[in-house]
């Protein structure tokens, strides 16, 4: 990940982005594992790849209490449904609530999307999230305790998005909003591990909310096949099998490049 040097001072480790506070680099905070294809129609790749709170921001647009409370849901159930496994995002439906923060993490983590089908909406799981399996139908729910988040900034979010307010007390009450979930993010999630307050157990049966949108997606459809035994690829490094004859290598490129057959 590319850093934003500029946050550092002499002697300083450099943030990952401005975006990320610095009190939010100072300790530890989940991270994650997920796996994904090699390529547009290739394999499972057998590497794994960390994803961190700074990638979320990144990818959600500014950290906020909502993107880090769907992040210690998500720890809470990755812990029981994964454990060193990690997320295969190739494989995995994600239900969630349709909110902008906890969306995207859904999405980022699993690799689901709701054009394919395998991002489902429901707003009654607040924060929380269902997670299946698609190979095999194993499912896992996420949620959040209630009253662990203060009722009275609830009220306020959702107060918030009404109009009519003149702008300049909507300039003090946004101020005096934001500092009130990062002080609770603080001094009350921070401090806490992902399965105090954030509920994960197994489902016999994971009843779903219809899909939005069902299409094909293609960079998963050839994920269980099995590396080659000669030919070798750019994107493949060569970690995972030996190289073959170069003649047979040449073989495949001669059948390649005569076409598909029809």
């Amino acid at each position: 990940m590319a850093h934003d040097d500029a946050n550092a001072s002499d002697g300083a480790a450099p943030r990952p982005h401005w975006s990320l506070a610095s009190w939010l680099t100072e300790g530890a905070l989940p991270t994650f594992t997920v796996r994904d294809t090699r390529s547009a129609q290739g394999r499972l790749d057998p590497r794994v790849k960390t994803i961190t709170v700074a990638d979320l921001v990144l990818a959600h647009g500014h950290a906020c209490d909502g993107l880090l409370r769907g992040v210690w849901a998500m720890r809470a159930l990755a812990d029981l449904a994964f454990a060193d496994e990690g997320f295969d995002r190739s494989d995995l439906l994600v239900v969630s609530k349709n909110s902008p923060c906890l969306g995207d993490v859904a999405a980022y983590l699993t690799g689901a999307r709701t054009r394919f089908g395998t991002h489902r909406l429901d707003d009654s799981l607040g924060v929380g999230f269902q997670l299946q399996r698609l190979s095999t139908q194993e499912s896992w729910e996420v949620r959040e305790e209630p009253g662990f988040f203060p009722a009275n900034i609830i009220a306020w979010e959702a107060d918030l998005l009404r109009g009519g307010r003149d702008e300049s007390e909507m300039r003090e009450l946004l101020a005096v909003h934001e500092a009130a979930q990062w002080d609770w993010v603080r001094d009350v999630l921070l401090p806490s591990a992902p399965s105090d307050h954030y509920a994960a157990r197994r489902l016999k049966r994971l009843e779903l909310p219809p899909a939005l949108l069902e299409a094909r997606r293609s960079d998963t459809v050839n994920r269980t096949v099995p590396p080659p035994r000669c030919v070798i690829s750019p994107d493949d490094p060569g970690a995972d099998h030996e190289p073959g004859d170069l003649d047979d290598q040449l073989t495949w490129r001669a059948r390649y490049e005569a076409g598909p057959t029809v």
